[in-house]
């Protein structure tokens, strides 16, 4: 399988998946015209598109579904328990939109998905698994309960959340009940709450982890990059040759992970 970023942060998300038989999207937060430029870089035409996977309603995650739907008309998969919210904010997607509630399979994919508590309708991150190996995604945590580990098991490549550092949030200008909403339960997942994860996620077998979603206004890539790698470090860990860590943005696309 593959693995791409095309847009991850507060603004807007969307990346993509191919498998052997199938090319799917997760999450669809960017523009038309920004994605069919990214797809033909790729050399994979709009229309070879399989699916669209969904982890929730809010605008950073759907803005682009509509004139995607509008001129694609492609299936638009979200969990049962998002599933009105999201039709709520959405027109033309309506008409593509689906549901489930648990595992399932589609083309050569096994897909299952992880409750994340972010304050949406249901947010859910996703696993991909082709029966060689398996991709998960997971931004918009808020926390990662003890499931999060397992859920993460036998992946090889997982996007993870790295929203925001900790001291930044505190001493930037968010008024305090943003502050407080991001830093909660029910926001988003910290450097120092990712970096947990990470060494968690190492012990179960994950060797590329790409940290995601990061704040524009309280986090930088190398603070990110630095909290994951410094924790590591603390327990005996050298990235990049006991697991490899990755930084993607908001405005550019990542390269191409290859996953075997």
């Amino acid at each position: 399988m593959t693995f791409q970023t095309l847009c991850s942060g507060s603004k807007g998300n969307c990346s993509l998946l191919t498998s052997e038989n199938a090319v799917v999207l997760i999450d669809m937060g960017i523009g038309i015209n920004a994605l069919e430029k990214a797809l033909q870089d790729r050399k994979i035409k709009p229309e070879k598109i399989d699916a669209v996977f969904i982890t929730h309603e809010h605008t950073d995650h759907i803005s682009g579904l509509d004139a995607f739907s509008k001129k694609y008309r492609k299936p638009v998969f979200v969990h049962k328990n998002g599933f009105l919210e999201a039709a709520k904010k959405l027109y033309w997607a309506n008409h593509c939109l689906t549901h489930f509630d648990k595992e399932f399979d589609f083309k050569n994919l096994h897909v299952s998905s992880y409750r994340c508590s972010h304050d949406s309708a249901y947010c859910c991150g996703y696993k991909f698994d082709d029966g060689k190996t398996a991709i998960a995604t997971a931004t918009d945590l808020g926390y990662a309960d003890g499931g999060f580990i397992d859920f993460v098991t036998g992946c090889k490549l997982v996007l993870l959340e790295s929203n925001h550092d900790e001291d930044m949030l505190a001493r930037g200008k968010y008024p305090p009940v943003l502050k407080r909403r991001v830093g909660g339960n029910r926001g988003h997942l910290s450097n120092r709450q990712a970096a947990e994860l990470v060494l968690k996620m190492h012990s179960v077998g994950v060797k590329r982890v790409l940290l995601g979603h990061l704040s524009q206004n309280n986090n930088t890539p190398e603070l990110a990059f630095y909290t994951t790698v410094q924790k590591l470090k603390e327990n005996g860990i050298t990235e990049s040759v006991d697991i490899t860590v990755d930084v993607v943005t908001q405005d550019n696309k990542s390269g191409v992970f290859y996953v075997e």
